[in-house]
């Protein structure tokens, strides 16, 4: 019985970053070694009961258990976003395990859509959480906060889509959760609400769905603004700069979208998060200099301290000096540059494949076009192709979307007898 590697990635990650063994865990979990060892490496597929250890031992609040199962064993690939499954249904699982609970999908979004859950759907979850004896104490909360964690580690590994579901049901019970709880404890509740939905945002866009991800940003930006939390507010602004890139490949639409933020004077991670998205637009339209300035004064920004409630938002896969080796390679790569950005991120590449292979799919893709840019088309094909067959199994429409930049570039070569036939196949492999 066939297992999934890329799951098996993930389950592994979250054992090493805990300095846990394979023996220690498969003890804790009531399981024997051998078999941990099969479902990390993909040989063995996990059961529920195994999920329902694990999530357990390493503390992950459901995630693992809200995950198994989103795919057929059997799928490798990557399918594109269906996008008439707004009636279809989704399960809602307790924060505390146990009782789940199919509720509709469309009625779950178009209640989201207005803040706050109403009428029957309410009515029935309310009946789920009273009837299992789900507390409103801080016990609950934490252990959402154990399950955001847990699909965090998840996504830098697996394929958006099958996050999109577990996390819904998780603002779901959130906003029930909320409306139950003392009123002083209620923030806490919508700044997760808030968390989820700027994950849920992400998820949609690697999913290569741009509605998706803009109403879960409108719902972040809701929900942070009905918390007064300025800095996830600030950072929707950013989300939808980064969606205008991904989808539209519009610099400058991306700069006049992000340009209310650096205004925020009070912040400083969110802002140069802000003025990195500002350099790429610029360089996307092609002007160097406003990008250049707007490069320097994103690191001068990010390499302030950041208030505590700034520190979770944005990517934290890549730090320190290899954060501006890459946003700097991103900017040259978009100028038409090609030997800088080919130096910076070819020597990078492993340690982001180590740290996450979603940001490692994507740098390969970016570095595909620097290649091209550097007029090495038979390295950028190549490039383009591993990028394309990681794609396939993470799901990246951001490292989508920096292939068929790449394509375009390409074009200078096609009449090239070496590289002709390598450029058309890879054509029709992104026209499919």
């Amino acid at each position: 019985m066939l297992g999934d590697q890329r799951f098996g990635v993930m389950l592994r990650e979250l054992r090493t970053s805990r300095k846990l063994t394979l023996a220690a865990v498969a003890r804790q979990a009531g399981c024997a070694e051998s078999l941990l060892s099969y479902v990390e490496s993909g040989r063995r597929r996990i059961q529920p009961w195994l999920a329902d250890a694990l999530d357990v031992v390493y503390d992950t609040g459901g995630a693992i258990t809200a995950l198994v199962g989103t795919t057929p064993p059997h799928s490798d690939l990557v399918r594109a976003p269906d996008t008439d499954t707004s009636d279809d249904m989704l399960v809602l699982r307790l924060p505390t395990g146990g009782a789940t609970m199919p509720i509709s999908r469309r009625d779950l979004l178009a209640g989201l859509s207005i803040g706050a859950l109403g009428g029957a759907l309410a009515d029935k979850i309310d009946h789920l959480l009273t009837s299992t004896d789900v507390g409103d104490d801080g016990s609950t909360l934490a252990s959402i906060e154990r399950a955001f964690e847990g699909f965090s580690t998840a996504a830098r590994a697996l394929p958006p889509a099958r996050l999109i579901d577990g996390m819904t049901g998780q603002v779901a019970m959130l906003d029930r959760l909320r409306h139950r709880a003392p009123a002083g404890s209620r923030r806490g509740y919508t700044v997760m609400q808030a968390r989820f939905a700027e994950s849920l945002s992400w998820a949609c866009e690697e999913s290569g769905d741009p509605n998706g991800a803009l109403y879960w940003i409108d719902r972040a930006a809701q929900w942070a603004s009905s918390a007064r939390w300025d800095p996830m507010v600030g950072y929707t602004f950013v989300r939808r700069a980064m969606v205008v890139t991904t989808f539209t490949g519009d610099g400058l639409r991306a700069v006049d979208v992000v340009s209310p933020v650096l205004d925020m004077s009070e912040l400083s991670w969110v802002r140069g998060l802000a003025a990195k998205q500002t350099a790429m637009g610029y360089a996307l339209a092609g002007q160097p200099e406003a990008s250049a300035r707007a490069l320097d004064e994103a690191m001068r920004l990010l390499a302030r301290p950041a208030r505590d409630d700034e520190t979770h938002l944005g990517q934290r896969s890549v730090v320190g000096n290899d954060l501006h080796a890459v946003y700097q390679s991103t900017c040259d790569i978009y100028l038409g540059r090609g030997v800088s950005a080919i130096s910076a991120l070819r020597s990078r590449l492993d340690g982001l494949a180590r740290s996450s292979p979603r940001t490692a799919t994507i740098s390969r893709a970016k570095l595909a076009r620097a290649h091209a840019n550097a007029g090495q088309p038979a390295d950028a094909v190549r490039l383009a192709w591993e990028a394309l067959d990681a794609h396939d199994q993470i799901g990246s429409h951001s490292a989508l979307s920096e292939v068929r930049r790449t394509l375009r570039v390409l074009g200078r070569w096609e009449g090239r007898a070496d590289v002709r036939g390598e450029i058309a196949d890879l054509a029709h492999r992104l026209s499919g």
